[in-house]
């Protein structure tokens, strides 16, 4: 029996029951009782005592929405974002980081060189790096730089002859764009077949970046991590994962089509097991872009229209409406729980308009909870209909740190930048919402996230729709207590109560006492999963 006793210290549970209990007992990776320190004592007089030492104390945090499998990947590509996450704050910098990592660098045989996270909104000229750009790290060497966002991606001339987009008349994959300077958007690289052209890291390479992105996903206090969009191939990765113990939180992951069809249980999402820490949980598609990448699918044009583009340009939709409507369909026939994302109103408009559809088409639909990644221009009617039929928005927070200036200068404008990611309004309808980082868009930073609700204010200090602001205790339940509740596991998730996961994070101040304008600076001390440290 291995129980431990967690006291002398500031324990939040998220559990209106249970109001700042003196002490937790533990017992075999379950929470047995919650009360007096004296009390549990004598109820686990053989428990190993752990003093917090006056550090607060929180149920562990679940990721609303990441790419875990991707984030693995990153760790193994050069390193091309801005500051403060990188040092490529222009298209000069990103060509020298590049060639400097080139040259440290064993590829094996038809292996690609690849960079991830670089970021036009910020260079001084706005204008993406081009395929003559790149040449200049190699022209022998297939090189690929992929946009912050993971919409957009740069290649040389070595590369787009590989993915077959040399010369002219080539074959675009449908929601994709090439263009002949370089730049990739959306399925141009991002379809399969094109994919499998892009050669990476090795499997063994790979396997450990798993292991080196659960740690990192552990670092900032996240028990429960997610791979959004799951191909075949992160399927095998991540239970190849689990099975050799690399995985120290939960994954769960929304797969992909395909995927979903020959590997997702045919049952109701809350049914779907653990196994070494892995679990299948639902399907994923996508709607449209980015909005810092100007794909987002918007139902008014953008503030300042891309390159080669006219002023009424609103960007474009990935799937027809017919094709998201037969997947819906089939995932509420499948009992499988959908996660779509939808940056763009009207991408949003499309998946409640195919989503009510399909729930007509079923008799007797269940209530599957099905989920809008990033939901970045929600209008106020949306989120009534939202409400309405059950969908539960994800909020991607951190654009108003990252990007809020640059939509409020080009993207969007003034008016609907200060609505970005509305919480607030979230909050006002008394709906369950979550917040992520898109990581590895962002680091999997979830106190910053929850900084970025609080206190919206943008890179250059400027405050992006104080009314939207939402107090610290809603901010801490989206990523605890809502958070359990989006992917079914209110039931052993989300708070500090007797028979749910011991999943704990510790930090260094509570965040309901802590000066709203430094939570981004509170630090992780711990993270506790199922009773044992896994930081």
């Amino acid at each position: 029996m291995n129980r431990k006793l967690y006291y002398n210290g500031q324990i939040l549970t998220m559990d209106d029951r249970y109001h700042s209990p003196e002490a937790v007992l533990t017992e075999n990776g379950r929470i047995m009782a919650l009360g007096r320190t004296e009390e549990l004592k004598t109820i686990g007089r053989d428990a190993e005592q752990v003093d917090l030492e006056g550090a607060a104390m929180l149920p562990g945090f679940i990721d609303g929405h990441s790419h875990l499998t991707a984030a693995a990947y990153q760790l193994l590509m050069v390193n091309v974002n801005p500051s403060p996450t990188g040092r490529c704050n222009s298209v000069e910098e990103l060509v020298e980081e590049g060639i400097r990592a080139l040259a440290q660098t064993h590829l094996e045989d038809g292996q690609w060189f690849m960079g991830m996270g670089y970021d036009n909104s910020v260079y001084p000229d706005g204008k993406h790096p081009t395929r003559e750009d790149l040449d200049k790290i190699s022209r022998d060497i297939p090189v690929s730089m992929m946009h912050v966002s993971g919409h957009l991606c740069v290649v040389n001339t070595k590369a787009m002859e590989l993915l077959g987009y040399g010369g002219s008349g080539y074959e675009v994959p449908e929601g994709g764009v090439v263009q002949p300077d370089g730049l990739l958007k959306e399925q141009a690289f991002l379809a399969p077949h094109k994919q499998k052209l892009m050669q990476g890291p090795g499997p063994d390479q790979v396997l450990k970046a798993v292991g080196r992105a659960s740690r990192l996903y552990a670092s900032y206090g996240i028990t429960t991590a997610q791979d959004g969009r799951t191909t075949r191939s992160d399927y095998e990765l991540l239970k190849a994962a689990g099975a050799a113990g690399l995985l120290k939180n939960d994954v769960i992951s929304y797969m992909a089509v395909d995927c979903a069809k020959e590997f997702l249980p045919r049952q109701y999402p809350a049914l779907n097991g653990y196994m070494n820490h892995y679990r299948p949980a639902g399907c994923k598609i996508y709607l449209d872009g980015s909005p810092q990448g100007k794909t987002a699918w918007l139902s008014q044009p953008y503030l300042v229209p891309p390159d080669g583009q006219n002023e009424e340009y609103r960007g474009f939709p990935v799937m027809e409406s017919e094709d998201v409507f037969q997947v819906m369909e089939t995932c509420i026939r499948n009992h499988w729980q959908i996660n779509v994302h939808a940056n763009g109103d009207e991408a949003i408009e499309q998946m409640i308009r195919c989503y009510t559809k399909a729930l007509k088409a079923v008799e007797h639909p269940e209530k599957l909870r099905p989920v809008v990644i990033h939901c970045q221009t929600v209008r106020e009617d949306q989120l009534d209909r939202l409400k309405g039929i059950g969908m539960l928005p994800s909020f991607f927070l951190d654009h108003v740190y990252y990007w809020g200036d640059y939509h409020f200068e080009s993207v969007l404008g003034p008016e609907r930048a200060e609505r970005i990611s509305p919480a607030a309004s979230a909050v006002k309808r008394s709906m369950s919402f979550t917040l992520h980082q898109d990581s590895p868009v962002v680091p999997p930073n979830i106190l910053f996230s929850i900084h970025n609700a609080v206190n919206r204010k943008t890179k250059n200090g400027m405050v992006l729709g104080e009314e939207q602001r939402v107090p610290v205790i809603e901010a801490l339940k989206a990523a605890t207590v809502y958070a359990a509740y989006q992917i079914f596991e209110e039931e052993n998730k989300g708070s500090i109560t007797p028979g749910k996961l011991a999943d704990f994070v510790i930090l260094d101040q509570n965040p309901l006492k802590a000066d709203k304008e430094t939570l981004k600076d509170i630090k992780v001390l711990r993270t506790i999963k199922e009773g044992e440290d896994i930081l």
